[in-house]
């Protein structure tokens, strides 16, 4: 066994991030667009498959890097370190002026080999302190302003919560959270000390933790399909923002006395649901909750935000004869819905829902919606369509007037910077069959 050559596939690997850093940082100086992160972030997202939260992070430290720590950034290209050992100098030396980034930067070069992230973190740390002695109460200011909580989603149905909080605030929630969870062992509790603390946690903000029901009341969305919700079928089920949950999970979730149902009403010849009021801006509440199932977070790829916090988008511009139908719909976040608006983007949807994204530089990205609610919706659309042909909406001595308007304003439309589109769909079926979507 020949442990060098495990370590100099190591330093390889930290040279060849490295050279990312210095990639990164070359897109950075190319000018304020990139600088501001948020155009080629959402592209370069895309083309890696990260999220852009990962992306805008790492173009930060790229900056840093290769601006403000040169040595650091050697001892990286040399492989004395890694990129997570580079990144502790980084966060510590963020909130310091230039000058004062570099003089941190060359009084931790000479420590850096041998020694562990931690280790590190903290050299850098006593550095900071030594050059600005004075800005520590800033410092502390300028950090607490970045206190969040953070959601991180585990296997098997399992998710981690974290809260970036103030030294005492942290603190005193620790030490109140233990004191609630001694108590009720004190009482003849059989949970362990870890599994109380996470109980108390989540019946203080939720007021229930694992079958123990509350009072208060937070909105989830749960995708159960019928059979599996009555107990004739163990599919998995779709908790919004995390992924795949075993039904038995769903079904408890459904027999809570808090929980509440909406019932999705779609065609059963293709899954559609009945689009009515197709020339209106806002969908109707069938529509929209069905996009919102079909969906169930935001299409952008590698954002998972979940489809209860989304705008609905026409694909084709509402103002470009674009049909508010589910065909015409997606679900995007905030963030990605100017993203779609921007230059160079150009989006197209399919009737079954399938998603196809072109990036300013050409790149396309194509990703099928996680519920195939509507797997015949382009063969249901087709049919609808021809038989509209005689008795539908576009027949009789406007039909020709019509057509030639649409195109005008089609033309005008594809005109801009941005585009998209999206093929026309129709339904015209009455009958109808359910998904549900459980909300707590």
């Amino acid at each position: 066994m020949d442990l060098d050559v495990v370590v100099r596939a190591r330093r390889r690997i930290a040279q060849a991030q490295a050279d990312y850093v210095r990639e990164l940082g070359a897109l950075v100086a190319d000018g304020p667009d990139v600088a501001g992160g948020e155009p080629v972030a959402a592209e370069l997202a895309v083309a890696l498959a990260e999220s852009e939260h990962v992306i805008r992070r790492e173009f930060a430290r790229a900056k840093q890097l290769t601006t403000r720590l040169p040595r650091t950034l050697r001892a990286l290209a040399d492989g004395d370190i890694d990129l997570p050992k580079a990144a502790k100098v980084v966060d510590q030396t963020d909130m310091l002026s230039g000058d004062q980034a570099d003089r941190v930067d060359e009084m931790v070069a000479g420590k850096l080999v041998g020694r562990d992230a931690g280790s590190i973190r903290r050299i850098a740390y006593r550095a900071v302190h030594k050059v600005d002695p004075d800005g520590a109460a800033l410092r502390a200011a300028q950090r607490r302003e970045r206190r969040k909580v953070a959601i991180v989603h585990r296997e098997d149905a399992m998710a981690s919560i974290s809260a970036t909080l103030p030294a005492e605030a942290a603190s005193a929630t620790y030490a109140t959270l233990d004191r609630m969870a001694r108590s009720a062992r004190n009482r003849g509790d059989a949970r362990t000390m870890d599994q109380l603390r996470a109980d108390k946690l989540a019946e203080c903000v939720v007021g229930r933790a694992g079958d123990r029901p509350g009072t208060a009341r937070a909105e989830i969305y749960v995708h159960v399909d019928l059979p599996t919700l009555m107990g004739l079928a163990d599919n998995p089920a779709h908790l919004a923002g995390h992924g795949p949950i075993p039904a038995t999970v769903a079904r408890r979730i459904a027999e809570d006395p808090t929980s509440t149902w909406r019932r999705v009403v779609t065609d059963p010849l293709n899954g559609a649901p009945l689009e009515v009021g197709r020339k209106r801006y806002r969908p109707t509440k069938a529509v929209a909750d069905y996009v919102k199932v079909r969906d169930k977070e935001c299409r952008f790829p590698g954002c998972h935000r979940p489809a209860a916090y989304v705008d609905l988008d026409h694909v084709t511009p509402h103002g470009c004869d674009g049909p508010t139908c589910a065909a015409n719909l997606i679900g995007l976040c905030r963030h990605h819905h100017v993203v779609k608006h921007t230059a160079g983007w150009h989006f197209e949807v399919e009737p079954d829902g399938t998603l196809h994204i072109t990036t300013p530089r050409g790149a396309r990205h194509s990703s099928r919606p996680p519920v195939e609610l509507c797997d015949g919706a382009a063969a249901g659309d087709r049919a609808g369509a021809k038989a509209g042909g005689e008795n539908g909406p576009n027949s009789g001595p406007t039909r020709g007037r019509r057509s030639r308007k649409r195109r005008r304003r089609a033309n005008r439309c594809g005109s801009g910077n941005g585009s998209s589109g999206a093929p026309a769909s129709s339904g015209d079926h009455a009958s109808a069959q359910d998904s549900r979507v459980g909300t707590r």
